[in-house]
């Protein structure tokens, strides 16, 4: 019996339960039909995903597989077309690949005989009926939630202060032991004298727990007077409707905390994410007290100074000109390498690629060795079965087991010949990026230098009226500037003592030494 057949289940969420489309009825219809015609099954793949598309974990396993073994491999089988796909267009384009490949898919319980042309009417019917049925529950759905949004009730996650409850058919919701604290919140911010981080904090203490961002969110939330969102919906446009649950807040309040969230009471107006005049906001830490340095912006004489200070009592003030201007003279300039350091990074980046091209080249050859050996096996045992009167039992055993091997060697050589490799243009670009990181700073945006930051500064800077240093750099960036160093005292001394180098040398074992 050749192991030439593939075998696939697959059930979505809500069709478990039903006993027609059951994993273990699949398997059992499959593994009978294949016992009553003879087939061999090589492998088998059970599915629960969704056939809207074919980007579904089992069946790409499946293709792998199949791809491999494709010399082998017959055909591939499965109880309906349903079961195959509920998306016509994709489900043509795959049995067109597969029968490129000489293998054929079928339902054993819908069987088609695609070599007759009549054939392929049948065959759209089978694949364009899940497809349309799919079309129609999702449009049902659809317009299910929109009626329901309609008619004031609320489709997701209660925000903070609700929990989830149904009025009739319909879900909703309703206030919790929360509700009392948010009323209180919306009333404190409103009034518009205290800062939103302040408050925030102070009602962390009263069990408030959520986030900075979430607390914004919250406020501007229109949930809390009692509506909620009909969203757009074919050629209707987004509005707010009056909700089937009940409001925390009062539309007065509600509108006066807006009118602070926009900015015009100045003490609550929350803080921008994007500085310009502050790139380095999050990047520092204060040299007194450890404690990682915030910003700010003052306005004077006409003008807006940036000013990095510490969140601690220890009242450490940095102006962002001085911050700015030690920064790229003690870190960014210094990130200077010469033509030859780069030539040579990259020669030795693309031979450490090209040593991993190599390796797979020798990886390739060893996967094809092993599967000439299995095939070897194969031969050898069907002279023995032959020539010795070997037991058929005994024969089928040790051929199935050959087989099976055969097959996952062959997948596994697939995957290897699909890996890639750095080219050397992406090694070129990424060095040539490190070559004129300070100029890209200085003319990037505010979002490339918070990325070069990144790079360059794993850990935090520490800037002083007095120093600056850093806990920890990039380890590449400060090899390939102390390589720089190395070879300058090189021009200008016949032999140098230390570069620097030697501590990442590996420690003396029990190796013999090189002469």
């Amino acid at each position: 019996m050749n192991l030439d057949t593939i075998i696939y289940s697959r059930v979505s969420t809500d069709e478990q339960a039903d006993y027609g489309y059951g994993r273990d009825h699949q398997r059992d219809v499959l593994k009978t039909y294949c016992e009553i015609n003879n087939y061999g099954i090589a492998n088998e793949y059970i599915e629960d995903h969704s056939a809207k598309n074919f980007n579904r974990p089992e069946w790409k396993k499946l293709e792998t597989f199949v791809k491999a073994n494709r010399k082998i491999i017959q055909r591939v089988l499965f109880t309906k077309w349903d079961r195959f796909s509920r998306n016509m267009e994709e489900a043509m384009g795959v049995i067109r690949k597969f029968r490129e490949w000489g293998i054929t898919v079928n339902a054993v319980e819908q069987p088609l005989d695609l070599s007759v042309p009549n054939q392929k009417v049948m065959l759209s019917m089978y694949l364009i009926m899940p497809e349309v049925e799919n079309d129609n529950i999702s449009a049902r759905t659809k317009d299910g939630l929109h009626k329901a949004t309609k008619d004031g009730a609320f489709i997701g996650t209660p925000p903070y202060g609700y929990s989830r409850v149904r009025f009739g058919k319909y879900a909703s919701m309703r206030p919790n032991n929360d509700a009392l604290l948010l009323t209180e919140i919306f009333k404190r911010v409103s009034l518009g004298v205290e800062s939103l981080e302040g408050l925030r904090r102070h009602y962390q203490t009263k069990g408030y727990k959520k986030g900075k961002q979430t607390f914004y969110n919250m406020l501007r939330n229109r949930a809390y007077l009692g509506e909620v969102k009909v969203k757009e919906y074919k050629k209707t446009d987004a509005y707010w409707t009056n909700g089937l649950h009940e409001a925390i807040t009062d539309h007065k309040t509600f509108n006066k905390v807006q009118a602070v969230l926009q900015g015009k009471n100045r003490n609550a107006k929350p803080p921008c994410k994007k500085n310009e005049v502050l790139p380095l906001r999050g990047f520092l830490e204060c040299g007194k007290c450890g404690s990682t340095l915030t910003g700010s912006v003052s306005r004077g004489n006409g003008g807006k100074y940036g000013y990095y200070h510490c969140k601690g009592d220890c009242k450490t003030r940095l102006s962002a000109t001085y911050t700015h201007k030690i920064f790229n003279t003690e870190v960014l300039n210094k990130v200077k390498v010469s033509d030859n350091v780069f030539d040579l990074y990259t020669e030795i980046m693309t031979d450490v690629q090209k040593t991993k091209c190599g390796s797979k080249e020798e990886q390739i050859k060893n996967f094809n060795q092993k599967i000439q050996g299995t095939i070897n096996l194969i031969e050898n045992t069907e002279d023995k079965y032959a020539s010795d009167g070997m037991k058929e039992e005994v024969f089928n055993r040790m051929i199935n087991r050959y087989n099976t091997n055969l097959m996952s060697l062959r997948a596994e050589l697939e995957e290897l010949k699909e890996a890639k490799a750095l080219s050397v243009k992406t090694i070129e670009t990424a060095v040539k990026m490190i070559k004129n990181m300070p100029q890209l700073f200085e003319n990037g945006d505010f979002d490339q230098k918070i990325k070069i930051l990144g790079l360059l500064i794993p850990e935090k800077l520490i800037i002083s009226k007095n120093e600056c240093r850093t806990k920890k750099t990039n380890i590449a960036i400060e090899l390939l500037t102390r390589i720089n160093k190395a070879s300058k005292r090189l021009e200008n001394k016949k032999a140098i003592i230390s570069d620097g180098l030697s501590t990442l040398a590996p420690l003396l074992r029990l190796e013999l030494r090189t002469l």
